[in-house]
């Protein structure tokens, strides 16, 4: 069975990290600069903090109010550069040794565990067809923060973790891979939009030095360092696979995509999120909120509404649950 992980920014905010937009902004804005160009920017986000709430959107609206290649790389490198600035100080101020980040092994193996006991049932029942083979673990994060590989030690090399799940040894569960879609802080950092769509200046749709920095897709091919194949590989193998922490944004559709692809073959899928708290004398409302995160996931994918029908019946939604708790 392979299982992956597809890790967002609620993970490093889950830890208690600084990592929000709006905590980012605050920096941004507060950083003296001598180019009109990006003061410009700058009291834009200032003014709007509600149009900014998601940058990258933003970001691809923003390219209406610039007119060249030159405008644009400015505008872009100096944003970039002061994100990756702020979050590798974040990263670095934030002491990781409060957590005891072995415990993440035994979530990312039994995720299920932290759904309510009919979801877990399902999904218990579903990962006994591979009851006695080996498991796989893969990760994809779209942090551009090593938060996960401090946690757990990660060196680049694959690794046996029963020890670590209560997993019987006769069947092995190995970590294989974590792997950065969006890159690192300091190495081929990729932020944009997920298709031209979402880049406001036409004129720029047929710039390729814009679409190479800008559209994520176009950005990865452009670096030429193929992981991004490997993620799209991991989806296309994918037995079980769990979202935590991110908002399934639009900028990302592509995967989404890939994964409502999938969930056409033995596969499901568990999205982890925040949300509105569930009283507890009515946790039948939680109903509500469930249908509406799979109604809005599947909108991101490219089924027929005969695929979403049976798309629905393999997704769980896990809301406020204790997933990664690790204090």
């Amino acid at each position: 069975m392979n299982i992956l992980f597809l890790i967002g920014n609620g993970f490093d905010l889950n830890l208690g990290m600084k990592t929000r937009y709006s905590d980012f902004y605050k920096h941004y804005v507060s950083i003296k600069t001598s180019s009109s160009l990006i003061q410009k920017l700058k009291n834009e986000i200032g003014g709007n903090l509600e149009n900014w709430s998601d940058l990258e959107l933003a970001l691809g609206e923003y390219t209406r109010n610039l007119s060249s290649t030159e405008e644009f790389n400015e505008v872009f490198e100096d944003i970039e550069d002061s994100l990756a600035d702020y979050l590798e100080l974040v990263e670095s101020n934030f002491d990781f040794k409060q957590f005891d980040g072995k415990k993440l092994y035994k979530y990312f193996v039994f995720p299920e565990y932290s759904l309510p006991p009919a979801d877990k049932n399902r999904l218990k029942s579903f990962k006994n067809k591979w009851s006695h083979s080996r498991w796989n673990l893969n990760i994809i994060t779209f942090n551009y923060t090593q938060s996960l590989e401090k946690l757990i030690n990660y060196t680049g090399k694959s690794l046996q973790i029963n020890d670590f799940t209560n997993r019987s040894n006769n069947s092995p569960v190995v970590f294989q891979k974590l792997e950065h879609v969006h890159g690192y802080i300091n190495e081929r950092m990729v932020m944009g939009v997920n298709d031209v769509s979402q880049v406001s200046n036409s004129d720029f749709h047929s710039n390729q030095d814009v679409i190479e920095s800008l559209i994520k897709s176009e950005c990865n091919q452009a670096q030429k360092h193929t992981m991004d194949n490997w993620c799209k590989d991991q989806i296309s193998k994918a037995n079980l696979i769990c979202i935590f922490g991110s908002s399934i944004g639009d900028t990302d559709n592509l995967w989404w995509q890939l994964m409502g692809e999938q969930l056409k073959r033995d596969c499901y899928l568990i999205i982890f999120e925040k949300g509105e708290v569930i009283p507890p004398r009515r946790p039948q409302k939680g109903k509500i909120a469930e249908r509406n995160k799979k109604k809005y996931f599947l909108g991101k994918t490219n089924l027929t509404e005969k695929e979403k029908e049976g798309a629905d019946k393999k997704i769980f939604i896990g809301i406020n649950t204790n997933m990664f708790n690790i204090s």
